[in-house]
């Protein structure tokens, strides 16, 4: 069993689906086991990306007399001009896709500040394959939001670390891009051999530009890969502990 400690600020926070359901080996969570409620408020939301029907299943934190539980929100079908609401699928019969990442949307910023988020679940026994998708015709770069696995060294190297990108089939120009706290992305662009990420601060009020030549990733968030367009789809692996 494991369990992943996650603490920021951020109003949108993406978090890796990177471990199975509890007591069920690698088979995939459900959308109301990753996340435990403790520490989270009603109003807070986990938005689960339906990859086969290209939309967000939304499940809404819901205070009740039997404790806080995920309830799907209900959605919005038009058909012929005319509206009809029905019930949102059900937390527990939505399994999530290992490997990817959601989102935890949490609009209070009083309840939110400092605040530590705990997700839960088996620890994998078996490699997981990611697929990044290819950019669709018109459009620079195809995303997809992945799950950032730990390692036995805790954070995600991305380059020395368990993946070889360019045998992977990452071109020069993809991105990753990391979502910060304040909303903005931080991001990390390959050359064909590495991962560098050139950012800028200010000394004295004389603007710099630094170069972090070793970049990683925080376990258990999530990030975008952006796949530059002519490359086409690719996939990566992510080797069990």
């Amino acid at each position: 069993l494991g369990l992943v400690r996650i603490t920021s600020d951020a109003e949108y926070l993406p978090i890796a689906v990177a471990c199975g359901a509890v007591g069920r080996g690698d088979a995939a969570p459900s959308a109301d086991a990753l996340v435990l409620t403790a520490g989270l408020e009603p109003g807070d939301s986990l938005y689960v990306y339906d990859r086969a029907n290209a939309q967000y299943r939304v499940f809404d934190l819901v205070r009740n007399e039997d404790g806080d539980e995920w309830q799907g929100r209900n959605v919005v079908h038009v058909s012929d001009g005319q509206a009809e609401e029905a019930a949102g699928a059900a937390a527990g019969d939505t399994p999530l896709a290992v490997g990817y990442g959601v989102w935890l949307h949490r609009p209070g910023a009083a309840t939110r500040a400092n605040r530590t988020v705990l997700v839960v679940g088996q620890v994998l026994t078996s490699e997981v394959t990611v697929e990044l998708a290819a950019a669709p015709a018109g459009k620079a770069f195809g995303q997809t939001l992945f799950g950032v696995p730990a390692t036995a060294e805790g954070d995600f190297r991305l380059n020395g670390g368990a993946v070889d990108w360019a045998a992977a089939g990452a071109a020069a120009g993809d991105e990753i891009r990391v979502p910060q706290a304040d909303g903005s992305l931080a991001t990390i662009r390959f050359d064909g051999a590495k991962w560098t990420r050139r950012y800028y601060t200010i000394v004295n009020g004389i603007k710099r530009l630094k170069t972090d030549t070793d970049p990683t990733l925080t376990a258990g968030t999530a990030a975008w890969y952006a796949r530059k367009a002519g490359g086409g789809a690719m996939s990566v692996t992510w080797e069990a502990l």
